[in-house]
């Protein structure tokens, strides 16, 4: 046992934790936990300059590095500004904690008026996190922050909030850490695991669906053991992306991308999913309408019981780890050679399908852009037309290096989440694409960029307008369309005002050479670059 504030008691959970970074912004109710953190010494404090900012920098922290981003906030609108991102976070399955403080506690649900008071702020939260509580007992403040850690341990990945009085932040009381770090990922059933391995040895067309459970379980090798076992093609979800190098013959493509996976999906007899939740904007969204006929049978592997029959019932579920799921079904599947009869050619020529939208001048930009970043690269994409493309056609090599916001599909995500990776994996290229209008969302996180001299690529893709919406409008209103023009600034020198270079890439043969050097700058740079995109629904 042990005397500190309830701020100081937060910090040594996090600590705890192994928590080495953590993203916020001070305000008067939080101020016992920054007062804890300044000179602490075993975790740095990110500054962000909007709490939305500091919410997403945690989700692309979380997506790079695999551990929990740490949001710190204040009461009421500091709170309330972290929930955008949460939405995200939860859509993705992106382990974020988000620390807030409230009201007193003999304030907390009486409506009175309180400085920065949201009545029941906690409320707010529940509809996206994992798990949202007031902390009401100043000695439960240690172990609640534990017990959101083994909850991200222990099952689906997602947001956990947690909001703490300010009185019980600055009060000194007697408390204790939990001696051990509880929480892990349950095994699967050996049974299922039979059933699932009897069904796919029999199987002439087996495939599989790679999930983003794949990439937070780091089960890609168990995966790929699986599909080479029986030569079985690979689809990946957008969360499910580098789980399988995108070079490989066994990737087929992206879910959404109806053009590469109806054909394949349609001609399977049975599919293998794993740590995929058959979300409604990928499986009946504007391209993919998916269903399964009475003869396929689906076997489905997740870690989250409550995924099973929402859109698709399975023949066999089986809930768990999918690492432990995928590597004894390895082994049940033993050495025997596959039975496929899936045609190689035919599955060669669908994984390039594209429609005519997908211009030759789109796609010399994928191949410029992704030799211009080395394989372990981060790409974290905002929402414009070219991310669109981007979400099935730029090759991913490798697992956590392909940030996109599939869940919420929201404007302003790229630049912070982008700073979250750069702090993740600082040995690593980082660069953010996204659009004139998405860039202005966030803008002020360049600043936070120039403070902590991050070296990070802001690909500003700007044809003055909202883009995809203007097409839509179009396409939906017999070529009216209206409020989609955008007014912007002279980017590159914005950027310098802020204190980063800046320059206007003139072609996109230039576009490696000016990459090359950002890489090696010693702050930020942004490079505006224009490109006619048209995105690639089907209406």
């Amino acid at each position: 046992m042990a005397t500190r504030t309830g701020g100081a008691w937060v910090v040594e959970a996090l600590a705890a934790e192994g928590v080495r970074h953590v993203f916020g912004i001070p305000g008067v109710h939080n101020l016992a936990v920054y007062d804890a953190l300044i000179g602490d010494g075993r975790m740095t404090h990110v500054l962000a300059r909007h709490e939305q900012g500091a919410a997403f920098m945690a989700d692309g922290y979380a997506r790079a590095s695999g551990e929990p981003g740490v949001v710190l906030v204040t009461t009421g609108s500091g709170a309330t500004n972290a929930l955008t991102p949460l939405v995200e976070s939860y859509a993705g399955s992106i382990p974020v904690v988000l620390l807030m403080s409230d009201v007193a506690t003999d304030l907390v649900g009486r409506d009175l008026g309180a400085l920065h008071e949201v009545p029941n702020q906690i409320d707010c939260f529940k509809p996206v996190t994992r798990l949202a509580e007031t902390v009401m007992d100043a000695r439960a403040v240690p172990t609640a922050v534990a017990g959101a850690f083994d909850l991200l341990r222990a099952g689906r990945p997602g947001p956990v909030a947690l909001s703490i009085p300010n009185d019980l932040l600055f009060a000194k009381f007697e408390a204790s850490l939990p001696s051990s770090r509880a929480g892990r990922r349950p095994p699967c059933h050996p049974n299922e695991i039979a059933e699932a391995a009897r069904l796919l040895a029999r199987a002439e067309r087996p495939l599989v669906i790679a999930g983003g459970g794949v990439v937070s379980a780091d089960a890609s090798a168990e995966l790929v053991s699986v599909a080479r076992r029986l030569d079985a093609p690979i689809i990946t979800t957008v969360m499910g992306r580098g789980s399988i190098a995108e070079t490989d013959p066994l990737w087929l493509g992206v879910l959404p991308n109806k053009r590469a996976t109806e054909t394949p999906l349609g001609e399977a007899d049975v599919v293998l999913a794993v740590g995929c939740r058959f979300a409604h904007r990928s499986t009946k969204g504007l391209l993919l309408n998916l269903e399964f006929a009475p003869h396929q049978r689906l076997i489905h592997i997740d870690i989250d019981p409550t995924v099973f029959g929402r859109l698709f019932k399975p023949t066999v579920g089986i809930v768990g780890d999918a690492k432990d799921g995928l590597a004894h079904l390895s082994t049940a599947l033993g050495t025997e050679p596959p039975r496929t009869a899936w045609g190689h050619a035919h599955l060669d020529a669908l994984r390039t399908a594209a429609s005519a939208r997908y211009t030759p001048a789109v796609a010399e930009f994928m191949r410029t852009l992704r030799a211009a970043v080395p394989p372990d690269g981060i790409v974290v994409n905002d929402q414009t037309g070219v991310n669109y493309w981007m979400e099935w056609f730029f090759p991913v090599l490798a697992p956590r290096t392909f940030l996109y916001p599939v869940g919420s599909a929201t404007l302003g995500y790229a630049v912070p989440a982008a700073i979250g990776a750069k702090f993740a994996r600082p040995d690593r290229p980082v660069v953010a694409v996204v659009g004139d209008g998405g860039f202005m969302f966030s803008v002020n996180e360049l600043a936070t960029a120039v403070k902590y001299r991050l070296p990070i690529v802001f690909l500003v893709m700007n044809d003055e307008r909202y883009g995809a919406i203007k097409w839509l409008q179009e396409k939906m209103f017999t070529g009216r369309w209206g409020e989609t023009e955008l007014a912007n600034p002279d980017f590159p020198a914005l950027a310098r005002a802020f204190g980063a270079y800046g320059e206007r890439v003139p072609s996109l043969a230039a576009l490696p050479d000016a990459m090359a050097k950002a890489f090696r700058a010693d702050g930020p740079t942004l490079l505006e670059f224009s490109l006619t995109v048209e995105p690639p629904w089907d209406l």
